[in-house]
């Protein structure tokens, strides 16, 4: 066996490179390519390779950084040829269907295993939210077989993993070697290191720990995180717990402090097992990675390829980390998002670790010796060993005692200051609106073109007008209000391209939106050009606020006086106004009664218990069967009238009652499905998507269904979404509890085609202003067909809605939709 590498960015360079070799006809080859380059470029010099090998299998990924001949590189593809003369390669592409036990048997299927495979290699695109477990189906053979390999890392061309010259996405490619004599090892380094003694479970249940050692559990991470005192539940996050059971080793991270004083964990517990506190960082494990590697070397090993965490790269020298290796044999390979590691009987997909696999196909040489071996003179050694250990372990508490100390005081830091702009943040704000003066006036300002510098420039000039604006804020303000006025004024960072900012005056409501229209003109009037980028020669920006002055809302409490602030910006930005005062967008006194009189009658239906559900069917297009139905939330008067969601819903937006609405829909609807068979569907709105509680209910909800891949979360893509990441990150983490992500109203007049792809739904709603008339209005015929072909695109199933007449029926079968809604096939109809 012999192993080649090869680093080039061109194609040119490799075939020059690699035409230099002789290559054999007879052999198998095993060809892993790493490249911080576009996949075209990849996949050219993945064709010169396999043209040459007509005996080679190729597997590569997407990376950012590679290692060759123990050294760190980067902006090149990483080429490694491992030349096998009795081995026998077997190979898979199992792309990701949603149900990990299919996938993971599909691909063992595929590589054809036995017992004289001795291990296989893999690369895999990464999964958002959480690891996808590919791989389980390795643990249940009826003999060891290690996986190793890794997680693509996306480089700045995107994210992919290769087999020979195709491209894949959420997807896994992996290779089998197999061969009696070949020998393999393996080995991994991560950073968690335990500290302190051991702590009995005494009291637990499930993932709720209660006690340690006889004591609250939530006492015990006082006393050693806090001295006693109280800690926020980031700096506890920071710190899990490390336990072993048996033979299987792991971490328990706190997820949240119950109200009954337990910690909720990741993972649940046992009355009687030990686990101790730890800590991680990959410095401590530099001499463990010494050590293995000196062991290594007793094998001769013919090839030694790393897969290493690309987050150790921010704590340890790759130099340092990768010397150990030298004198083996010139070690290759590349950092990854997730390292694959067989951990006695589990396989593991490991975060933060060094891994590797060595392999020899030739026999050992029996005259290896690793240096001289004294036996008679071991106490001296021992006694020296024990004492400098001791010594290390002094130093390295005190080391660990002032890095948990920096970190603490960042975590404590990050609590209360915006990381973009280094301001107080809306908790200080909201601390400080409780202790409003009757002379002091809060304005909110936000920057309304932020999303268009964000996608013209890029983020990172975004992130960079948000630190020079706040800048200019601190200096402005100072000039024109402090100094001339002789008045305080506080700046806060409330939101991303919003500020707040709280000051003392004694004047009129008219003076003040004059003296802030002139100072949003200045601001507007100023060019804020992005360092570095020259074909930039003036970037303007533009704001828009709203004011609330304590003296027009006495009654009410510093929260509501942020939002009636907030309001008002919101208000001037639809009507084009630099600044509004909260006073001044008051609603009518009869606007006023009927807005309270639906806001008593959602409160009183929802005390009543008398919120009702209504469901209207989905059917299969062509068949007309039904598959599933979206439940509709509705209110049941004293007389038994049935009250529509169109009277209602806009009036409680944005308010609590809202909230209170939509989670009691989530609990006694799900709550009543969640024994049955049939799929069914719900709505949530922008509202529900940021509300943690909200989202805490619904993630209850759908943990006591038999079968949750049976719901459906209708979510309505709107201009009133502004973080696309937290959507996303919210809706992957559903879909990874088995829901289906649906997309409603779409092609409604608002559709963000960028974000809705990101999202990656698997069901896609044609709004019903489209459907109702494509029977008779050929234009909007036209656009809803392209509509479903861009859907298709999506790889997203399609639902037609408000189809109400034959005709519709069929135009809309013809174009392709997957299912059909509307009141032909059925009205709502109380489901409960």
């Amino acid at each position: 066996m012999q192993t080649f590498t090869f680093l080039a960015n061109t194609e040119e360079l490799f075939k020059s490179q690699f035409n230099l070799r002789e290559w054999s006809d007879n052999k198998q080859y095993l060809i892993q390519l790493f490249s911080a380059q576009s996949s075209d470029v990849a996949r050219g010099i993945a064709s010169i390779a396999l043209k040459r090998l007509n005996r080679a299998t190729l597997i590569g990924q997407s990376a950012r950084h590679v290692i060759c001949d123990n050294c760190l590189e980067s902006t090149c593809t990483l080429i490694i040829i491992s030349e096998f003369n009795e081995t026998r390669l077997s190979t898979a592409v199992q792309p990701f269907t949603g149900n990990p036990s299919h996938d993971s048997q599909a691909l063992t299927a595929q590589l054809n295993l036995s017992e004289d495979t001795k291990t296989v290699i893999s690369l895999c695109d990464q999964v958002e939210g959480r690891d996808y477990p590919i791989y389980n189906a390795f643990e249940n053979l009826p003999y060891a077989l290690p996986v190793a390999g890794g997680l693509c890392h996306e480089n700045e061309f995107g994210r992919w993993v290769m087999h020979n010259e195709e491209i894949y996405q959420h997807a896994c490619v992996a290779v089998a070697l197999s061969n009696p004599k070949l020998k393999v090892w393996s080995d991994a380094y991560s950073e968690w290191n335990p500290i302190g003694m051991k702590l009995r479970v005494t009291r637990a249940e499930g993932h709720r720990l209660y006690a340690l050692n006889d004591k609250p559990a939530i006492e015990v991470f006082k006393h050693y995180l806090a001295d006693g005192k109280d800690l926020p539940f980031s700096q506890l996050m920071s710190f899990p717990l490390y336990r072993e059971l048996g033979r299987k080793k792991g971490i328990s991270t706190p997820l949240r402090i119950n109200d009954d004083g337990s910690i909720e964990f990741d993972s649940p517990w046992h009355v009687g097992e030990e686990a101790q506190f730890c800590y991680n960082h990959p410095s401590l494990t530099a001499e463990k990675v010494r050590h293995g590697a000196e062991m290594l070397a007793i094998h001769q090993p013919e090839s030694v390829i790393i897969y290493n965490c690309v987050s150790r790269l921010e704590f340890i020298d790759s130099k340092l980390e990768l010397k150990p290796f030298e004198g083996i044999v010139n070690t290759c390979g590349a950092y990854c998002m997730g390292e694959l590691y067989r951990n006695e009987d589990r396989q593991e997909i490991l975060h933060h670790s060094l891994t590797y696999i060595a392999m020899r196909e030739s026999d050992e040489i029996d005259e290896f010796r690793c240096g001289g071996y004294q036996r008679d003179s071991t106490v001296s050694p021992l006694l020296n060993l024990v004492r400098n250990a001791v010594a290390d372990l002094d130093s390295m508490n005190i080391q660990m005692e002032e890095k948990l100390h920096q970190q603490a005081r960042r975590l404590t830091e990050s609590y209360r200051i915006d990381s973009r702009t280094g301001l107080p943040n809306r908790i200080v704000l909201k601390e400080r609106l409780n202790m409003i003066l009757f002379t002091e006036h809060l304005l909110t300002l936000k920057l309304t073109n932020f999303h268009q510098v964000n996608e013209k420039y890029g983020y990172q000039v975004g992130d960079q007008l948000l630190q020079d604006l706040s800048n200019y804020f601190v200096e402005r303000l100072h000039l024109r209000v402090v100094k001339e006025s002789k008045v305080k004024v506080e700046l806060f960072s409330i939101g991303v391209g919003e500020w707040a900012i709280i000051f003392n005056a004694s004047v009129d409501s008219t003076k003040i939106e004059q003296r802030f229209v002139e100072f949003a003109d200045d601001i507007e009037h100023t060019n804020f050009e992005p360092y570095g980028l020259t074909d930039i020669d003036y970037l303007s920006v533009s704001l828009c606020g709203g004011f609330a002055s304590r003296c027009d809302f006495l009654s009410d409490s510093g929260d509501q006086i942020l939002l009636k602030a907030i309001e008002a910006r919101r208000y001037g930005v639809r009507n084009n106004t630099h600044i509004t005062n909260a006073k001044n967008i008051q609603v009518s006194e009869e606007d006023r009664k009927e807005q309270l009189g639906w806001l008593s009658c959602v409160s009183r239906a929802i005390l009543d218990q008398n919120i009702i559900t209504y469901s209207q069917p989905i059917v299969a297009a062509g068949t007309h069967e039904m598959i599933a139905q979206e439940c509709l939330v509705r209110i049941m008067e004293s007389d038994g009238s049935i009250i529509p969601p169109g009277k209602f819903l806009p009036i409680i937006a944005d308010t609590h009652l809202y909230t209170r609405l939509s989670r009691h829909m989530i609990k006694s609807t799900i709550g009543y499905m969640a024994d049955k068979q049939s799929s069914f569907s719900i709505n949530l709105s922008p509202q529900d998507l940021l509300s943690d509680k909200t989202l805490e209910v619904l993630e209850a909800a759908i943990s006591g269904m038999n079968d949750p891949t049976r719901l459906g979360l209708e979510v309505l893509e709107s201009e009133q979404i502004k973080d696309y990441g937290r959507m996303i990150e919210v809706c992957d983490h559903f879909r990874a509890l088995g829901t289906r992500i649906i997309v409603d109203d779409f092609g409604s007049g608002y559709s963000n085609i960028d974000e809705i792809i990101k999202l990656e739904p698997q069901v896609i709603k044609l709004d019903g202003s489209l459907i109702r008339n494509i029977d008779k209005d050929e234009k909007q015929r036209n656009i809803t067909s392209q509509l479903v072909r861009l859907c298709q695109v999506f790889n997203a199933k399609t639902v037609a809605e408000f189809v109400h007449n034959q005709q519709v029926c069929d135009i809309a079968e013809q174009m392709g939709v997957d299912y059909l809604q509307g009141y032909h096939f059925g009205e709502p109809k109380r489901l409960f």
